[in-house]
């Protein structure tokens, strides 16, 4: 049996060694202690299987190294385990509970192994980890804290592996603590699960994560990161990146939050290969730009399943956007956007453009949406290419939309239109796509300038003709225009323009001839009014189209207006409020808490 120590003084430690090596301290109970064991200038010494109560520092390490701390009961504290200026130390299997402050400190200590602890219901940190490199964290589980479950503050190159950290305000914390790596824990029920705050090169895999009420896995002005592999669930913000540049974000899954993945003021960040499924948000992109979606997949969502909201420069590549309770994808005040061979499929709308112009909606396949499959709404200098836009409501809708391009797309088996433009559409260039619906076109008159053809162009069109020119106009019963007119040289071109029913409109150059859409080999055309006619080809459908031939009823009386959709956020600021040991100094991490509730503004669309 060992010692009994009691009442050493405000001052004093029950068990002292300065200067000692090799010596063990084991089974002792220490009680009202302003030190319960201090070590001082000594190594290679174990601290074994003592209990610990009421006093300042159950145990203190200081400049001493190469010593074990194993199996010791500590509680009501103000420090459980205080380790300073120290290398090559072992912490394991102790429990530090109940302590004033922080539970475990290491401070300025390296190559220090913390394993299988506990620090529960400390009013600071479970483990609290200050200017320290090289120190591994495995297997230790921190439950009701105050604090921070696990800290890290100025520290690099540090592995936090397989440990446990709940019900706390930040599960793990890593304050400009870079090239680390948070490996295979268990992050539940804090406010942030896992955060990293002005970090560098750090890895953040494989952990699972769940029910914290503000963030999963939250990334704070850091560069170079890397989050992958992780497991997500019911956190307000599953993985959020703020600030934050060069990250890759690979292979998680995320469901059941708030929003999937959020990226804000950030850039230059790749998300790839992700699986989000019945978030509110599946990605939610706002204020951020150069980034890269690629092969994620999105199902399930409350909401929309991608949205880029004041957002520019972004790529969206092979998504999967399923069954989402809004949009596929929904772009607002967002421009200069490429969204390429993506699916968007059994959503209410496949992809919705509102306030945004200079994107890129190319080579998606846009199906079985219950109203309309690609809407614009005030938008332009858009390009609608190569897409296939079928079996929804509406095909392609164009309200209050200007200067946009719908070209090479398949557009077929929609209920009410293949293609609508409002009264307040005006200078769109609609040409080389494959209609075949019952109403193939809904073009109301008031509009102006809008074309339905291109200049007659040597190339391969959509239906395989050997010219590019108008659309292919088909219907489901085979009585199409394109379907029955003739084409007397054989050109791919039919012998009379086609005019556009309830308007002023015609194709000038509508196509005949297969029946089977292929995507056009494009070369460079001139979008004009003019069909381009040689001396040679003087049949009606290439005669220059003049100014009467755009003229619309100005007394058009089916013209409404749509109220422009704003993203509502509220974003408050509030402080880390980060608190060193022996560091009164506070921290301030600048975090903006998101609120989520963005509700869209009722828009009636022509």
């Amino acid at each position: 049996m060992g010692l009994t120590i009691t009442g050493a003084g405000l001052d004093r430690s029950g068990i002292y060694l300065s200067g000692s090596n090799n010596c063990t301290i084991e089974n002792n109970k220490l009680v009202n202690n302003a030190l319960g064991v201090y070590v001082q200038y000594s190594m290679y010494n174990s601290i074994l299987n003592n209990t610990v109560k009421q006093g300042k520092r159950a145990i203190n390490i200081e400049r001493s190294h190469y010593n074990t701390i194993t199996n010791n009961d500590i509680s009501s504290q103000r420090f459980g385990i205080y380790v300073s200026a120290s290398e090559g130390n072992k912490i394991s299997e102790n429990k530090a509970n109940m302590n004033s402050n922080h539970g475990i400190i290491l401070e300025n200590c390296n190559n220090t192994r913390l394993e299988n602890n506990t620090a529960n219901a400390n009013s600071g940190s479970g483990i609290q980890i200050v200017y320290s490199s090289t120190n591994n964290l495995i297997g230790n589980k921190v439950d009701s804290n105050m604090g921070y479950g696990i800290s890290f503050t100025d520290s690099s190159n540090n592995s936090i592996i397989n440990n446990t950290a709940v019900n706390s305000n930040r599960g793990i914390f890593l304050l400009r603590s870079g090239e680390s790596k948070v490996l295979n824990n268990l992050a539940l029920n804090n406010q942030l699960g896992i955060r990293i705050s002005s970090g560098v090169n750090s890895n953040i895999s494989g952990n699972e994560v769940s029910n914290n009420n503000n963030s999963g896995i939250s990334l704070l002005n850091c560069v170079n990161c890397n989050v992958s592999e992780n497991l997500l669930s019911n956190n307000t913000l599953g993985i959020d990146l703020e600030l934050s540049n060069n990250t890759v974000t690979l292979n998680n899954s995320i469901k059941e939050g708030g929003r999937g993945i959020s990226l804000r003021g950030s850039s230059y960040n790749m998300v790839s290969n992700n699986m989000a499924l019945n978030n509110r948000y599946g990605i939610y992109i706002m204020r951020s730009q150069w980034n890269t979606l690629f092969n994620n997949t999105v199902r399930t969502s409350v909401n929309h399943g991608i949205v880029l909201a004041n957002s520019t420069d972004n790529k969206l590549i092979n998504n999967v956007l399923t069954s989402n309770g809004g949009h596929g994808a929904y772009l607002t005040n967002s421009s200069v956007n490429t969204f390429e061979n993506n699916t968007a499929s059994g959503n209410s709308r496949g992809i919705y453009l509102i306030s945004s112009g200079g994107n890129n909606i190319l080579n998606n396949k846009i199906l079985d949406n219950r109203e309309y499959a690609v809407l614009l709404s005030y938008c332009i200098d858009n390009n609608i290419s190569g897409n296939e836009a079928s079996n929804s409501g509406r095909g392609i809708h164009l309200s209050t939309s200007q200067n946009n391009i719908v070209s090479r797309n398949i557009i077929t088996m929609n209920s009410i239109s293949g293609i609508f433009m409002s009264s307040t559409s005006n200078g769109n260039a609609v040409f080389d796509n494959y209609f075949n619906n019952v109403f193939n076109s809904d073009v109301k008159s008031g509009s102006e300038g809008n074309v339905w053809n291109t200049t007659k162009t040597a190339g391969t069109n959509i239906v395989g003709g050997p010219f590019i020119g108008g659309n292919f106009w088909a219907k489901p019963d085979g009585s199409g225009f394109s379907q029955t007119a003739t084409d007397a040289d054989g050109d791919g071109i039919a012998d009379a323009a086609y005019k556009l029913p309830g308007n002023n409109y015609s194709d000038f150059l509508p196509l005949v001839g297969g029946h089977e859409p292929k995507q056009s080999v494009m070369p460079q055309v001139n979008l004009n009014t003019s069909t381009g006619a040689t001396s040679t080809e003087t049949t009606a459908n290439e005669t220059k189209m003049t100014a009467n031939e755009t003229a619309t009823n100005n007394t058009e009386t089916n013209k409404t207006e749509m109220n422009k959709l704003e993203i509502n956020k509220t974003e408050t600021a509030v402080n880390e409020n980060e608190t060193y040991a022996n560091n009164t100094e506070p921290i301030d991490d600048s975090e903006t808490k998101i609120g989520l509730d963005e509700t869209e503004d009722a828009v009636q669309l022509d």
